[in-house]
């Protein structure tokens, strides 16, 4: 009897170890059946890049002969803009940086049609220095001048000849000082008028010197007698990475850049770079990502940052980890690492415009208005009469071309998937 209670039991453990091993079994077996579900969701998220960059590139090749060939509309533009930005003569200097002042509303820092700008474009590159300091904001080296009639301009120094090339991240070298005179022009040519007013110059820094204050000379140095140096104030600034003069005459060449007036806030990118090397940022991971944007931002603004990614990816400035914004309107300022490799192309520069596809009407059209051609026929009209002319080699001017067939690529290939909506 008690042998036969003994198997009982036993047999009912067994059955309830058997039980519970089954059921295990089948919990495991879904769980791992969900868990492969997710990655496999997960990896169709994960755009090819490679493929789609060859698809845009592709594309590019075979687009209609109205992206090849000139549209007369330029000739109109073109004319409007070499009249309006032509460095023009003035009488009164406090009027010019008035009028300069009057002009900027949201992120429209000058107006399309007005000759003042050609005399603000002038005065930026005759005034007087009255006044020199550091700008220790940014992390590249830049000196806040005061100029006669009390108006603040940011400049920039050059740090490399206009035929650099930089190889590696897009973001590669500091800053190219030509890259803001372009953008400049660019901006207005785009009617994408966010960038401050900027030219080249050649300051002497025997005078930036005598008009510096303590903290900027504490920043100079003296080499051999007579050649005046600024390694300045910033994030990156170190006194064995100074700039100076030349030999001779002490002049210093660089981009003088009108302030922007007004209170400016600072915004994190959401098509940030990681700057680690084999560490990707989400939006370089989640082909579905644009929609998680519109979720936290408004329209308008988006529209902003598609807009901005264009202007970006012609210059190839990959480095907008932060953007400036007026009065909640997205400003085009530091542009300084464009221009860096004219023999490559960024095209994730372009990701909020492939990720989102949406771009203003008014951008599209005017990209196509300045095709086969034309955009960098004006660009080179305009920089002409800047002091530090040639602004840009031809590998550049070549590589602008290019790129501006990978933008109608790229808007091709929206409209061929989802139609005249992607145009507000």
């Amino acid at each position: 009897m008690i042998r036969k209670r003994i198997c009982l039991i036993a047999g009912l453990l067994v059955s309830l170890f058997l039980l519970i091993f089954s059921l295990n079994f089948y919990f495991l077996s879904r769980l791992n059946e969900q868990i492969a579900k997710k990655d496999l969701a997960k990896q169709q998220k994960v755009p090819k890049s490679g493929d789609f960059e060859a698809k845009i590139v592709e594309n590019a090749d075979n687009l209609e002969d109205q992206y090849r060939t000139r549209s007369p509309k330029y000739l109109a533009i073109r004319k409007e803009l070499l009249k309006n930005l032509r460095p023009s003569n003035y009488v009164n200097i406090s009027s010019v940086w008035n009028a300069a002042k009057e002009w900027v509303a949201d992120n429209e820092i000058y107006p399309a049609y007005a000759k003042g700008v050609g005399a603000v474009v002038r005065a930026l590159q005759q005034e007087g220095i009255v006044r020199a300091k550091n700008s220790p904001k940014g992390t590249q080296l830049k000196l806040m001048l005061r100029l006669a009639g009390s108006q603040i301009a940011i400049f920039k120094p050059k740090w490399y000849e206009k035929d650099a090339v930089f190889s590696g991240a897009v973001y590669s070298g500091k800053d190219r000082h030509t890259a803001e005179i372009v953008a400049f022009y660019l901006g207005a040519i785009l009617n994408l008028r966010w960038t401050p007013i900027a030219v080249g110059r050649r300051i002497d820094m025997r005078d930036v010197y005598r008009r510096a204050d303590k903290e900027l000379k504490e920043t100079m140095e003296v080499r051999n007698g007579s050649q005046y140096c600024v390694f300045g104030k910033c994030f990156y600034c170190r006194d064995t990475e100074a700039v100076c003069g030349e030999e001779e005459s002490n002049e210093l060449e660089g981009t003088l850049l009108l302030l922007v007036p007004g209170g400016i806030g600072k915004q994190r990118s959401p098509w940030q770079r990681t700057y680690k090397d084999h560490v990707k940022a989400q939006w370089e991971e989640d082909e579905e990502y644009c929609d998680t944007v519109k979720e936290r931002m408004s329209m308008t603004r988006l529209l902003d940052l598609i807009d901005a990614a264009v202007f970006d990816f012609l210059i190839q400035n990959g480095d907008r980890h932060h953007y400036e914004t007026r009065n909640e309107r997205l400003l085009l300022m530091d542009n300084g690492k464009g221009f860096g490799n004219p023999g490559t192309d960024f095209i994730d520069i372009l990701a909020p415009l492939y990720q989102c596809c949406l771009i203003r009407k008014s951008t599209w059209h005017r990209l196509k208005m300045f095709s086969g051609g034309s955009l960098t026929e004006t660009l080179e009209d305009l920089t002409k009469y800047d002091l530090l002319y040639p602004i840009l080699t031809e590998e550049h001017f070549e590589a602008v071309e290019r790129r501006l067939l990978l933008v109608y690529s790229t808007v091709e290939g929206c409209l061929q998937k989802h139609g005249e909506s992607i145009l507000r």
